[in-house]
C-alpha cells in the first residue's frame, strides 16, 4: 500500500467511526454536524458533545423563538443592568475609558460559522483527527464499525478534552445569554478587545485584565470569571 492510500485508508477509518460515534449523539447535535464543514471540525464536534454527555441537552442554545422570547423578559433587563453597573465601576476607576459588551445572543448559525471559519478550530480539529488515525490504526479496531468498537472508539474520544479556542457549536454560553466578552474602549477606539493574540501584550501587560476584574469584583455572584481554558480575561459568565 502507497503512502496515499495508506492515508485515505486512515482517514475513511476515522470518518466511518466518527460517523458510528456521532449516532449515539442527540437530535440537536446530529443535525448541527451536518453544517460543520469537514471531517476533523466535525470530530472535534462530536467529541466535544460526547463529553458534555447529559448535559448537552439543557446546555444547548436557545432557538430564535426563545431568544426573542429571554429578549422581552425582566430576566434580560437585569441581567443589562448588571452589565451597566459594571461599566459604572470601570469609568469610575478608569477615567477616560469605558466597557463595550454585546448582549445578544449568538445564534446557533453564528456559532457554526465561526466554528467553520476559524483556524484555532482547524488547528485543534487537525490534532484530534490524527490522535484518532493513531488509535483506529494501533487498536485493532475492525475496518467496518461494529457496536462494541464504536464503544471503544466513543470511550477514547470521552477519555481526553482537546483545547480549542471555541466552544463546540451549540454549547457555547453564548447561546443562553450566559457569557459575557467585556472590550475597553477609549472615545471610539477599542483598547483591549476578545482576542486571543492580545492577551499578555493587552490584557495583561497593559494591566487591562486586573482593571475589568476590579470593577466586576463587587458583583460576584452576579458575574463569575474570567475564563481559564483557554485564557480569556474579557470572558465573564452571567450567573444570577
Amino acid at each position: 500500500m502507497t503512502a496515499s492510500s495508506a492515508a485515505a485508508a486512515s482517514s475513511d477509518a476515522v470518518a466511518a467511526y466518527a460517523t458510528a460515534a456521532a449516532r449515539q449523539l442527540p437530535e440537536q447535535a446530529r443535525s448541527a454536524l451536518e453544517s460543520i464543514e469537514g471531517g476533523p471540525r466535525r470530530l472535534l464536534a462530536t467529541q466535544a458533545y460526547l463529553r458534555a454527555d447529559r448535559t448537552l441537552v439543557t446546555r444547548w442554545s436557545w432557538s430564535d423563538r426563545e431568544i426573542a422570547e429571554y429578549e422581552r423578559s425582566s430576566d434580560y433587563q437585569a441581567m443589562n443592568a448588571a452589565v451597566a453597573q459594571v461599566n459604572a465601576r470601570f469609568q469610575t476607576q478608569n477615567p477616560g475609558y469605558s466597557l463595550a459588551v454585546n448582549t445578544q445572543v449568538r445564534s446557533l448559525d453564528l456559532q457554526l460559522q465561526r466554528w467553520n471559519e476559524n483556524s484555532g478550530v482547524g488547528s485543534a480539529a487537525a490534532r484530534i483527527y490524527a490522535m484518532a488515525s493513531d488509535e483506529l490504526r494501533n487498536g485493532n479496531y475492525p475496518a467496518t464499525p461494529n457496536a462494541a468498537a464504536t464503544q471503544r472508539f466513543v470511550a477514547f474520544l470521552k477519555s481526553f478534552s482537546t483545547a480549542a479556542p471555541l466552544a463546540a457549536p451549540g454549547l457555547s454560553l453564548h447561546g443562553r445569554a450566559r457569557a459575557m466578552d467585556f472590550q475597553v474602549r477609549k472615545g471610539n477606539g477599542t483598547v483591549a478587545g476578545p482576542e486571543v493574540a492580545s492577551v499578555a501584550d493587552v490584557w495583561e501587560k497593559q494591566g487591562w485584565a486586573r482593571r475589568l476584574a476590579q470593577a466586576i469584583d463587587p458583583a460576584q455572584g452576579v458575574f463569575a470569571g474570567p475564563l481559564q481554558q483557554p485564557n480569556e480575561p474579557w470572558h465573564y459568565e452571567y450567573v444570577k
